[in-house]
């Protein structure tokens, strides 16, 4: 799945708020760009890091840029989690997710109760499953994990999931991780301890789990590939 276009390099300077970032350009300006990640991004986002924006063509809106990618160690890592939605419904639709190949029909955004809409309905003539995407940007030692920063809105979903499940519905969780060097994945407490306590409830009332990672490039996004989810990492 390539970037929308057009596109340019910029070098990071600071987030100053969740969703601002500031961008020094090849021509020595300098400009707040949106920031489509409500996460931290600890430990990858660094002042000179090189960049990928997006530029947009609407004059109304109020950011010309959006930040798309971020090089880190020779990587590229992807910073736009609104694009998340977007390569997961291509990979739904090329049957490519492993466990989800089956399914005929899909619907995006539905809702299942008020105030709550899961990203994709799938359906076929034995049923149907309802599945949520979450982005995972931050790796450590090899294992992708999520949250990074405090989720009340993720602690809502994944209740209204497991109140799903309980009604015996195949619900599944679906973690996309923009980035190629994890070679497996953990929900963990580091940051959020009511997700991960959510998380766990949810597991014993029927939440499937999948994760997929996709390699991120200057042109865009490559084929998705399955990691194993590991055992809920504990602060200790």
């Amino acid at each position: 799945m390539p970037f929308p276009q057009p596109q340019c390099e910029a070098v990071f300077l600071q987030r100053p708020q969740r969703f601002l970032a500031e961008m020094s350009f090849p021509d020595g300006t300098k400009e707040l760009v949106y920031c489509a990640n409500s996460g931290a991004m600890a430990g990858f986002i660094l002042p000179g890091s090189k960049t990928l924006l997006w530029e947009s063509s609407d004059r109304k809106r109020k950011r010309r840029y959006t930040w798309r990618a971020v090089e880190y160690e020779g990587n590229w890592i992807g910073t736009d989690t609104h694009l998340s939605n977007h390569l997961v419904e291509e990979a739904l639709r090329r049957k490519i997710v492993p466990g989800l190949e089956n399914y005929d029909t899909l619907v995006r955004e539905h809702a299942v109760e008020a105030g709550f809409r899961v990203d994709f309905k799938l359906s076929d003539s034995d049923g149907d499953c309802f599945v949520e995407v979450k982005t995972s940007t931050v790796v450590e030692n090899g294992v992708a994990r999520y949250p990074d920063s405090k989720t009340p809105r993720g602690v809502k979903h994944l209740k209204a999931l497991a109140r799903l499940a309980m009604e015996g519905n195949r619900v599944v969780l679906l973690f996309l991780v923009q980035r190629a060097d994890a070679e497996s994945f953990s929900v963990s407490n580091l940051t959020d301890t009511a997700y991960a306590e959510a998380f766990e409830q949810a597991l014993t009332v029927g939440l499937e789990v999948i994760v997929l990672e996709v390699p991120v490039y200057p042109e865009g996004f490559g084929a998705p590939r399955l990691l194993p989810y590991k055992k809920l990492i504990v602060n200790l």
